[in-house]
């Protein structure tokens, strides 16, 4: 089932947006929640694919979010985020979820509002890169 999005696009309008999945790229003007949800909702029957939701500028330091199925959790989403830093380096944060609408609320907010999540709860996997 795919959910009702009532979007209110009320963030900054000067960024454009690319999404990167495993079977495409979509460019700023090819970009609609539609798309988003497809692609989160496409998880069940495509467990390799990921969606890589990059902005032309930094949100509050966030540089990209992704999603990808989880290997641990049957029907688990992992969604991550990078922030980079003023001193060059960079912090990676991921959160797993089985709940498919609160995977694509996160990226609809990212992607719509230019929102980042409550990441304060995330786990810290900077040390994997």
């Amino acid at each position: 089932m795919t959910p009702s999005v009532n979007l209110d696009l009320n963030g900054r309008n000067d960024l454009t947006y690319t999404i990167t999945t495993q079977g495409a790229t979509y460019q700023n003007d090819a970009i609609e929640a539609s798309v988003i949800i497809d692609i989160l909702v496409g998880f069940e029957t495509e467990p390799d694919d990921f969606i890589v939701i990059e902005p032309s500028a930094p949100i509050e330091g966030s540089v990209y979010m992704q999603a990808a199925p989880s290997p641990d959790s049957r029907n688990g989403i992992d969604v991550e985020l990078r922030l980079e830093l003023s001193d060059g380096t960079f912090n990676h944060y991921s959160y797993s979820t089985t709940d498919k609408d609160e995977a694509i609320r996160l990226l609809l907010d990212y992607w719509g509002r230019q929102r980042l999540p409550d990441w304060t709860n995330w786990t810290d996997i900077t040390d994997q890169f």
